[in-house]
């Protein structure tokens, strides 16, 4: 993203509505990324390339999570 990079997406995007369920799709799936996304709060990870399906069963898992 050109103005802010993946945690301050997050940041921003928890500011606005508390509730939002999040899930991080990155190319770079370096361990210290998907580690900073998960601690600041995205629910689950989809490392790039992806196929319809598995987004499909990502939002299902996001969608059911209590």
């Amino acid at each position: 993203m050109p103005e802010m990079d993946g945690v301050t997406a997050i940041r921003t995007l928890q500011r606005i509505n508390p509730q939002v369920k999040i899930i991080a799709i990155s190319g770079l799936s370096t361990s210290d990324k998907v580690n900073a996304a998960m601690i600041n709060g995205a629910k689950l990870f989809l490392p790039k390339p992806y196929t319809c399906e598995d987004l499909l069963k990502k939002l299902h898992q996001v969608i059911n999570l209590q």
